[in-house]
């Protein structure tokens, strides 16, 4: 309910449906690595992706901006920024999300999003609302990646990997494969996790999107509710959207735990 008693308008089912078809049908007709060369990235292979040099600034290697072309995502190991096809054109033009989008529709010669019969208000809202889908897609792949760096501290975790999943060091890499601790170094157990996330000022006092905690109030504090478990990331367009966990012998047993015990790492 917005001030003064006015409510936000609602868009219909059609409505929905046809915002995510565009953007399904723009990122389709956009292939990541043929944007990345024609706004003058120049990679190379290596392995399963592609590496140069990022625009925003110079590299000894010239490797630092890595493109992966299976799950059409990007990420530069200098500066850290990464994501989709959308966010690597606004990296490389230094434009909105708005801009980098028009940009795209142009180049597969698609309508705009913004010609279609859709209000003002209608158009606000669904930017809104992608603007906070996009929020969450940021805060499970900085999850992600910090789950992936728990590996290195749980080595029968990267032997389980390896010889029961059959994942290959460079699968686990690329998809950033990881592991949650079974507990917190934090005095009064709260999220080791949710503490790396919220120095990050754009997810502070929002991790309750995530579905990465329990938590009595939306803003904190945040109590793990992945413990003990392999959590492999599910990746779309360069973001992690969504999280699988699976047990192991690390994970807490008791009566709110679902899991076939036969299951977990013998």
């Amino acid at each position: 309910m917005a001030q003064g008693g006015s409510t936000q308008p609602q868009k219909t089912d059609k409505e929905k449906k046809y915002i995510m078809d565009y953007y399904t049908q723009l990122k389709l007709k956009n292939e990541i690595l043929s944007v990345a060369y024609g706004l003058g990235y120049s990679g190379t292979p290596s392995g399963s992706c592609f590496q140069g040099d990022c625009p925003k600034h110079g590299s000894t290697r010239e490797k630092c901006l890595t493109i992966w072309p299976g799950i059409q995502g990007w990420k530069c190991f200098h500066c850290h920024a990464k994501g989709d096809v959308i966010n690597l054109v606004e990296h490389y033009k230094s434009c909105d999300h708005v801009n980098a989008r028009n940009y795209l529709a142009d180049r597969a010669k698609m309508p705009r999003l913004g010609q279609s019969k859709m209000s003002v208000e209608e158009l606000e809202q669904i930017k809104q609302e992608q603007e906070e889908k996009d929020l969450v897609f940021a805060m499970l792949t900085a999850s992600a990646e910090w789950y992936h760096v728990q590996l290195d501290n749980f080595l029968d975790i990267q032997t389980h990997l390896t010889e029961h999943y059959k994942f290959s060091e460079d699968i686990i890499k690329e998809l950033q494969i990881g592991f949650a601790p079974p507990g917190s170094s934090q005095p009064n157990n709260t999220s080791d996790l949710a503490g790396h996330l919220q120095k990050i000022p754009e997810f502070k006092g929002k991790l309750s999107l995530t579905g990465l905690f329990n938590f009595k109030d939306p803003g904190g504090p945040y109590y793990d509710y992945f413990k003990g478990r392999i959590i492999i990331p599910f990746w779309r367009d360069g973001k992690v959207v969504d999280l699988i966990a699976r047990a192991t012998q690390h994970t807490p047993v008791d009566k709110y735990e679902c899991y076939n015990m036969e299951d977990k790492i013998k």
